[in-house]
Parts: structure tokens; C-alpha cells; sequence
């Protein structure tokens, strides 16, 4: 990634990234919006591609695990 120091987007991006309650209630909108701020960055010239398919992969990854998550969450309390 960049090194830049000040970039209150992108860290604004691996707070959400990192936001466990957004991704276990609702993992699919957690990750279209993961996506669509790795669209914005890229757009506004505050990463540059190889830095946006990095960010890309952390949000993927991430919705597996969510996902994965979601179904464990899911079969151990089937009433919940």
C-alpha cells in the first residue's frame, strides 16, 4: 500500500473493514459497501490500482468469512 501519511479515506475504509457488527448483521451490504468506497478511493486518486485490487481482496475475503460466519452463528442456534 502507499505510505502517505494522512489519508482519512482510506483509514475511514479499514475501519469499516474492521467493523464486526455491520459485517455479522448484514454481511452482503458490509461488502457492496466495502466495494463501492474501493471504487471511490481509486476514483479520487487515493489509491492507485494495485492498492485498489489489494483493498478489493481484503473485502472479499472478508464477505467469505462473514458468510462462513453467518452459517456457523446460524447452526449452532437455529432459533436465533
Amino acid at each position: 500500500m502507499n505510505d502517505k501519511p494522512h489519508r482519512p479515506e482510506l483509514q475511514a475504509w479499514h475501519d469499516m473493514l474492521s467493523d464486526d457488527g455491520y459485517r455479522l448483521e448484514s454481511p452482503d451490504a458490509w461488502h457492496a459497501s466495502l466495494l463501492k468506497g474501493t471504487e471511490e478511493l481509486l476514483d479520487s486518486g487515493v489509491v492507485d490500482w494495485d492498492e485498489y485490487m489489494a483493498l478489493k481482496a481484503l473485502a472479499n475475503g472478508g464477505h467469505a468469512r462473514a458468510l462462513e460466519d453467518a452459517l456457523d452463528s446460524r447452526l449452532a442456534d437455529p432459533e436465533a
